[in-house]
């Protein structure tokens, strides 16, 4: 830019400024909205260990015998099972109903077992 004593200045407008300032903080604001949040890792847990109940009801029923279930308590997550101990699929996919809570601080998921060997996770 040339003043008017015909020298040149170098340097930003100030709307060069502010449009870099938008775009910064766009960005921050995208890379802040994916990052995995402890409620990922519960949820994430929760899931994982819903599968696992729903793969031994089904080799309870490919082997045609009962299998039991023992929940795993993923490292740094606290796992509370009603009822305590392994819980059971029959040969016909039938199960010990049940109710495991999945806990990191204040994020948890529950993964619930019925009777008829439907397995969720929440």
């Amino acid at each position: 830019m040339t003043s008017a004593t015909g020298t040149s200045e170098a340097g930003f407008t100030l709307v060069e400024l502010v449009v870099v300032m938008v775009i910064i903080g766009i960005t921050s604001a995208a890379l802040v909205l994916t990052l995995p949040g402890p409620d990922a890792r519960v949820r994430g847990a929760a899931e994982k260990l819903a599968a696992q109940a729903a793969a031994t009801r089904d080799m309870a029923i490919l082997t045609g015998k009962s299998t039991l279930f023992q929940p795993a308590v993923p490292d740094g997550l606290t796992l509370t099972s009603d009822p305590d101990g392994p819980i059971s699929f029959d040969a016909t996919g039938l199960a010990t109903p049940a109710q495991i809570i999945i806990v990191s601080g204040d994020a948890s998921a529950r993964v619930r077992i019925d009777a008829a060997g439907g397995v969720n996770a929440r």
